[in-house]
């Protein structure tokens, strides 16, 4: 029996989940919040829909990810565009935290990916950002 491809890529990204919230356990914060953090910095005008949709989660998982992250001072509401609408504001903290813990990561890609050669990983990241790309219809996966 072939084992499907969407349960490996499940069971690859729950691996790397974990070595990455274990190696980012010291700044208080896990590679999903992290995610988010880094997709404000990158488009703060995003909606919590469209936030949802990139990372994969639901809104309600956008929600509370951004109720954490206010909490411990990484993330500031301000007021959008519009007189109605709101957008996120990264803190200084949150800036900090994005350039440290990409280092703190760098780690964690050496253990995931420590079978493999550099080329393997160089067609590895570029089929996993196409597929990003696709299933997420934001070809920003492609700037690489």
């Amino acid at each position: 029996m072939t084992v499907p491809t969407a349960y490996l890529l499940a069971s690859a990204a729950t691996l790397a989940t974990r070595q990455a919230d274990a190696r980012l356990r010291p700044y208080e914060i896990t590679l999903r919040q992290l995610g988010l953090l880094i997709q404000v910095r990158a488009e703060p005008e995003l909606t919590a829909s469209e936030l949802a949709r990139q990372l994969g989660v639901s809104r309600q998982s956008v929600h509370q990810l951004v109720e954490e992250l206010v909490a411990a001072g990484h993330l500031e509401r301000r007021p959008g565009a519009s007189g109605r609408s709101r957008r996120l504001e990264p803190t200084e903290t949150a800036g900090y935290l994005v350039r440290r813990a990409g280092e703190v990561l760098d780690g964690v890609d050496d253990e995931v990916v420590g079978g493999l050669s550099a080329a393997e990983v160089e067609v590895l990241r570029g089929l996993l950002r196409r597929l990003l790309a696709h299933g997420t219809d934001d070809e920003s996966w492609l700037d690489e």
